[in-house]
């Protein structure tokens, strides 16, 4: 966490690793995961989908988006894969906040990473590795973009505010 502090675009450095190793958590995911494995999935992307329509505090809805994608992760039935991103727990959870934060309050963003998600899991659970390992990098892959580009316009405003009280 003092590295994530400490270091602003560490953001999107562990955005990159989080691209990879969940790229292929959810290929495995869908070579080994069983029926059990496949319920718990459901059941987080499930409790995800509700609270979208409850309008929890975006800490709560990061605690569920991470737990989705941990969910995916377990079912590799990979334990260091696993072990990895649980030592990475904090970090990984600070970066789903970012992206809640920053992305869930803007409409064509939320809807986007809904239809991201939604296909994650069917492409899981309909155990097509491949499709799975894109989806879930092009989901992260995206919220970095995104993200970025947001950082790019708070940058633009501050500079056109400046300008406009004659700062420049």
């Amino acid at each position: 966490m003092h590295l994530f502090n400490s270091q602003p675009r560490t953001l999107y450095d562990l955005l990159e690793v989080r691209s990879l190793l969940e790229g292929e958590s959810a290929r495995l995911a869908a070579l080994r995961g069983t029926e059990a494995d496949f319920v718990l999935i459901e059941r987080a992307y499930q409790a995800l989908l509700q609270a979208h329509e409850q309008a929890l505090e975006p800490a709560a809805l990061a605690r569920l988006d991470h737990a989705f994608h941990l969910a995916i992760c377990e079912a590799s039935h990979n334990p260091v894969l696993v072990h990895t991103l649980q030592s990475l727990n904090d970090l990984m959870l600070g970066s789903v906040f970012a992206c809640v934060n920053n992305l869930y309050h803007r409409e064509p963003e939320k809807r986007q990473i809904d239809k991201q998600h939604a296909k994650l899991f069917n492409a899981v659970i309909g155990r097509q590795p491949e499709q799975a390992r894109r989806a879930a990098a092009d989901h992260v892959d995206s919220v970095r973009q995104n993200l970025a580009e947001i950082e790019q316009e708070e940058q633009r405003l501050v500079r056109a505010t400046l300008r406009l009280e004659g700062w420049t």
